[in-house]
């Protein structure tokens, strides 16, 4: 024979040779016990839930940093870019049309010799091939300017064009990179309002389990109270 227990599934008992008491003990019991199991099932969910948003909060946080270190080094690789260009746009007025004729690498700007020697540092510095042996940048008439053939002026040309293409794809990816991660925290921040609208039915789901919980051990404890009380008197009436 089964008796049903308030909501939290169904309690059984054998009431064969078991008195009433006893059998009362028994039901108490198992309700009391079948409260504290919904109760850590409960509990269990909710705290499953809750790891769930942490772990989508932290990956928003790791996505959000990831995407400042992008947009910090676009802004880096812009500024290499208009730093290319410049330096392009100098070596450019300063080739010879000739091949194989020296100007200076400040010819388009005077030729002067500090610009010329400084527009070498820049071209070593932005990691352009400098030739060796017949055709390497130097002084090559003594007038204290340095100086390179028009074709390894255009070389160097030709080599910016590529670094600001590659620097310009990366940007572009950065920025796809960027977007995709924006849409991810956004799709996070979504299921977070969701989990934590059904959080709040869990937590009352899980508050009035624990009264339940509560109020059947305080039958219990009543019920037993009160059987003690029943057997004291009966035994204080026998003397």
């Amino acid at each position: 024979m089964q008796i049903n227990s308030l909501g939290v599934n169904s309690v059984s008992a054998d009431f064969s040779a078991t008195d009433i008491e006893t059998l009362m003990m028994m039901v108490q019991s198992q309700r009391a016990q079948l409260l504290e199991d919904s109760l850590r099932s409960q509990l269990d969910s909710v705290n499953a839930r809750n790891q769930q948003m942490n772990s989508l909060m932290e990956s928003n946080t790791k996505l959000e940093q990831t995407n400042r270190v992008l947009e910090t080094d676009n802004v880096d690789m812009n500024s290499e870019i208009a730093e290319l260009k410049e330096l392009q746009g100098r070596l450019a007025a300063s080739k010879h049309p000739d091949p194989n004729q020296w100007y200076g690498l400040s010819w388009g700007q005077g030729d002067d010799p500090a610009l010329s020697h400084a527009t070498l540092d820049q071209v070593k510095k932005a990691g352009l091939d400098i030739p060796t042996g017949a055709d390497a940048p130097r002084d090559i008439d003594g007038n204290g300017t340095m100086d390179a053939k028009g074709k390894v002026v255009q070389g160097w040309v030709d080599q910016i064009d590529k670094k600001v293409a590659e620097l310009e794809s990366r940007i572009e990816q950065n920025k796809k990179d960027i977007t995709a991660n924006k849409d991810q925290v956004s799709s996070n921040k979504n299921q977070i309002d969701s989990l934590s609208n059904t959080q709040q039915m869990e937590m009352l789901r899980l508050q009035g389990l624990s009264n339940k919980r509560n109020e059947a051990f305080d039958v219990m404890s009543n019920f037993i109270k009160k059987m003690q009380d029943s057997r004291s008197s009966i035994v204080g009436n026998m003397r």
